[in-house]
């Protein structure tokens, strides 16, 4: 099963997130959206595992957490992955919380047998919008993310109080997420 461990929003800002980016969804096309209840913030994909691997998994994330405290996330506007002109990844900023983010994801880290995800480069907090799809992607006019008259700063904060390790399932119509545990932070 293909699994990652990620913080999620509480489902009411996901949803007045996803309304506000509205202007983003609308200057774009060509993108596979994420539905608000798929919005999360990865700590580490762990990619496909077996379920032997995910009992171990459950239990260095159990070990990891201890005495890790819940802590508040901040995101502040739209952004991307890629080039301006032809972002790969539509993203949300985390702008508090990224340290916070970076010790837990360490920490866990830490307590697995080195995921792959854990090797890779350095980790960049933040919340996925959308993905371009391989054709058809066209933004608005002048090569920016957005027309210049539209913001998208706007600062939402969330309690980051638990871990939750999904399952993601890749269906034609998208994604499909389920969470298999999870973790409270103290």
């Amino acid at each position: 099963m293909r699994t990652f461990l990620a913080v999620t929003p509480p489902i009411e800002l996901a949803r007045e997130l996803f309304k506000s980016r509205v202007p983003l969804r609308n200057a774009w096309s060509g993108v596979r959206w994420v539905k608000p209840e798929n919005f999360h913030i990865t700590l580490i994909f762990l990619g496909e595992q077996d379920e032997a691997l995910v009992k171990k998994i459950r239990k260095a994330v159990f070990m990891a957490l201890v005495g890790i405290k819940d802590f508040e996330i901040t995101l502040n506007g739209a952004g991307s992955f890629g080039q301006v002109s032809r972002p790969k990844v539509f993203i949300e900023r985390v702008e508090k919380g990224r340290e916070e983010l970076e010790i837990l994801r360490s920490a866990i880290c830490y307590r697995l047998e080195s995921p792959a995800d854990c090797e890779q480069g350095r980790y960049r907090p933040h919340l996925t919008l959308g993905r371009s799809r391989r054709r058809g992607l066209k933004g608005p006019a002048g090569g920016g993310l957005l027309p210049p008259e539209v913001k998208t700063e706007n600062l939402r904060t969330f309690p980051a109080g638990e871990v939750i390790l999904y399952q993601s399932i890749l269906q034609p119509e998208g994604v499909q997420y389920i969470g298999l545990e999870s973790w409270r932070l103290h």
